[in-house]
């Protein structure tokens, strides 16, 4: 047997006004005083989420038993629009909370906030006891630098592993030359494309692991960030030199220029061996 609804005015009092006055309260006193992680909030908003529909609930129960035996609509009409505030505000200061919630920290400069987000794109890990470099991502801006960075403080690093869909252009050759600079071997372990074959190619040693793969295609302006001044084939030329320099076979070095940039060649192992991208160490 249910019980019996309240009447309406004890439900807009216990089921409305307190419990949502009261949880609104904590949601505005915690938005003005600390920072919860993303996750803590969303599940503080589910479980805010239930208890407003439980509430609301009862008290539309109440509201109906009310319209049943008095038929006045007036004081309805008023619970109703209390409600629809008191919904609007919970949804206010949930928004309020997860904007809070991912807001980057405070004191960080427009350039810091960029390259933490640039920095979070890619990896950079050590493993084999610190002689290996494991980099996995995005060749993105800061990369050099982050690189350049890591072995300085790692000069026991003897091999980098990568795994990129490529990226910026002139990052990839910044790191290119710290690999080359350093005498690095590169392994990739699983796609290196794009600008991340110019970081594999830096390397004195170069290897595929079981289920590497090499992917190669022509420049397009986005690799550049979109400088609309860029030559293309200055810059491919450019590199293709690079590529010569360090081993790969004139005839290679063009034919990966004529792959279309919204394409990729994957060559493979032979193939690269008899270019000479594939090499054991000198």
């Amino acid at each position: 047997m249910s019980a019996e609804p309240r009447s309406f005015g004890a439900s807009l009092l216990w089921h409305i006004l307190l419990p949502r006055g009261l949880v609104l309260l904590l949601w505005w006193s915690a938005n003005q005083q600390i920072q919860m992680p993303p996750p803590l909030v969303w599940g503080a908003i589910a479980v805010d989420l239930l208890l407003m529909i439980w509430t609301s609930r009862a008290h539309l129960r109440a509201a109906d038993a009310h319209v049943r035996s008095s038929g006045a609509m007036a004081p309805i009409w008023g619970g109703y629009l209390l409600l629809l505030l008191a919904i609007l505000a919970s949804l206010s200061l949930w928004w309020q909370a997860l904007l809070i919630a991912n807001r980057p920290p405070e004191g960080l400069s427009y350039a810091e906030q960029r390259a933490q987000e640039h920095a979070g794109r890619y990896s950079l890990t050590l493993a084999e006891e610190g002689r290996v470099l494991i980099f996995e991502g995005e060749v993105t801006l800061g990369l050099t630098k982050a690189l350049r960075a890591t072995l300085q403080r790692h000069t026991e690093i003897e091999n980098i592993h990568l795994t990129s869909p490529g990226g910026h252009i002139y990052e990839a050759r910044g790191a290119a030359k710290l690999i080359r600079e350093q005498g690095l071997s590169t392994l990739a372990p699983g796609l290196c494309a794009s600008a991340c074959t110019l970081m594999f190619i830096a390397g004195s040693a170069r290897s595929l692991g079981p289920k590497g793969q090499l992917g190669f295609h022509s420049y397009s302006l986005e690799t550049f960030g979109g400088l609309p001044q860029i030559n293309l084939k200055a810059e491919q030329d450019k590199d293709r030199k690079f590529l010569i320099s360090q081993g790969i076979s004139p005839d290679f070095a063009r034919q990966i220029h004529t792959t279309p940039a919204n394409d990729l060649w994957r060559p493979i192992p032979e193939r690269l061996k008899a270019a000479g991208v594939l090499r054991i160490a000198p």
